[in-house]
C-alpha cells in the first residue's frame, strides 16, 4: 500500500469521525429543542384565559430579545452593515417565524385543544419544511426523508389515536386547527430560511434581530388587544409563564434549534418536531400523574425509528 493511499485512507476514517460526532451534536440539539418546545402548547392552552395572542405573543418576545440582548448585542453591533444590506430577508424572518407562527399558535388555544395543537403542528412542520428545502436551498428528497416523515405520522396518529382507528374517524377539525396548519407552514418556512442566513452573520445576533423585528411589528397589534379585546390578567403564575416561554421557549429552544439546522439540514432536523407530542405525553406521567401505556411505548419506537432512518448518516463521506 502507498504512502498516498494511506494518507488517503487515514483522512477519510477522520472526515467520517468528525461528519458522525456532527449528527450526534445536531441530533441532541434538537432533541433537546423538541423537549423545551413539547410544554408550550399545554402553555398556551392555559394562558389563553389570562392574555389575548398578539398580548402574549408580545411579551413572549420582549422577554426573549431582552435575554438574549447581553449575549448578542457585541457581535449585533459589528455585524450591523450585513443586517442593514440585508434587512428584507431580516424583517420578513422575524414577521413569519416569530410574530406570524407564534400569534398563530396562541389563536388557535383559543379554538381547539392542546392536543390537536401539537398533533397538527408536528404533521405539518416537517412537510412543509423538507418540500421547500428540497426546492429552495436544494436538499437532496431522499427516500430517507419521504419514510421518516411517514413513520413519524403514524407514530403521531397512533399516539393520539391511543390505538384505536375510531378516535381518529371521529376526529373534529375545528377553526382553530386551521390555524394550526398555517402555523406549521410559517415554521416549516422558517427552518428553511435559517439556511439562507447572510454570511458573516452570528446565530445569537440572528436571533435577537429577528426576536425585536418581531416584538416591535406585534407591538400596536398587543396594545389594542389589551385596551380593547381582552386585558390581561397579571399574576405571579402569569409572569413564570412570561418567563418559561420568552426565556425558555424562545431564546434557549430557537437557539438550539438553528444551531441544530446549521449541523443536520433542514429536513432532517425538521423531524425532530415529531417527538413533539411524545414528549409532551412522557411529561403527563411526571407531570400529570397519568400512566404510560403501551401504544405510547409503541408510537414512541415508530417515532424514534423514523428519526434514525432519517437522520442516519450515509456511508459515504466527501473528502
Amino acid at each position: 500500500m502507498t504512502l498516498a493511499k494511506t494518507s488517503h485512507i487515514t483522512k477519510q476514517v477522520e472526515l467520517k469521525k468528525q461528519f458522525n460526532k456532527q449528527y450526534q451534536l445536531g441530533a441532541l440539539l434538537a432533541i433537546t429543542a423538541s423537549f423545551i418546545w413539547s410544554g408550550n402548547f399545554i402553555v398556551s392552552r392555559y394562558a389563553i384565559h389570562l392574555a389575548g395572542p398578539f398580548s402574549l405573543t408580545f411579551l413572549r418576545w420582549t422577554v426573549a430579545t431582552i435575554s438574549m440582548f447581553p449575549f448578542a448585542y457585541k457581535n449585533f453591533k459589528n455585524e450591523l452593515p450585513i443586517f442593514k444590506q440585508n434587512k428584507t430577508y431580516f424583517f420578513l424572518m422575524g414577521l413569519v417565524g416569530i410574530a406570524i407562527y407564534n400569534s398563530l399558535i396562541y389563536t388557535a388555544g383559543h379554538y381547539t385543544t392542546a392536543i390537536n395543537m401539537a398533533l397538527i403542528g408536528s404533521i405539518i412542520h416537517p412537510i412543509v419544511a423538507t418540500v421547500l428545502a428540497a426546492i429552495v436551498v436544494h436538499e437532496k428528497l431522499h427516500w430517507k426523508n419521504i419514510s421518516g416523515i411517514i413513520l413519524g405520522i403514524i407514530g403521531i396518529l397512533l399516539l393520539v389515536s391511543k390505538g384505536d382507528i375510531n378516535n381518529i374517524m371521529q376526529f373534529k377539525f375545528a377553526t382553530g386547527d386551521l390555524w394550526m396548519v398555517a402555523a406549521g407552514c410559517c415554521f416549516g418556512t422558517y427552518n428553511v430560511y435559517v439556511k439562507k442566513m447572510p454570511v458573516g452573520i452570528s446565530s445569537n445576533s440572528f436571533l435577537l434581530c429577528i426576536f425585536a423585528i418581531g416584538a416591535t411589528i406585534l407591538l400596536p397589534f398587543s396594545l389594542y388587544e389589551m385596551t380593547y379585546v381582552q386585558p390581561i390578567q397579571f399574576s405571579g403564575q402569569f409572569v413564570l409563564i412570561i418567563l418559561y416561554i420568552g426565556i425558555g421557549n424562545s431564546t434557549i429552544a430557537y437557539f438550539l434549534w438553528n444551531s441544530a439546522i446549521s449541523k443536520l439540514g433542514v429536513g432532517k432536523t425538521a423531524l425532530f418536531g415529531t417527538l413533539i407530542p411524545l414528549l409532551s405525553s412522557i411529561e403527563a406521567v411526571f407531570v400529570l400523574n397519568e400512566t404510560f401505556s403501551l401504544f405510547q411505548a409503541i408510537s414512541g419506537l415508530i417515532i424514534l425509528s423514523g428519526i434514525v432512518i432519517n437522520t442516519w448518516p450515509s456511508k459515504k463521506v466527501h473528502g
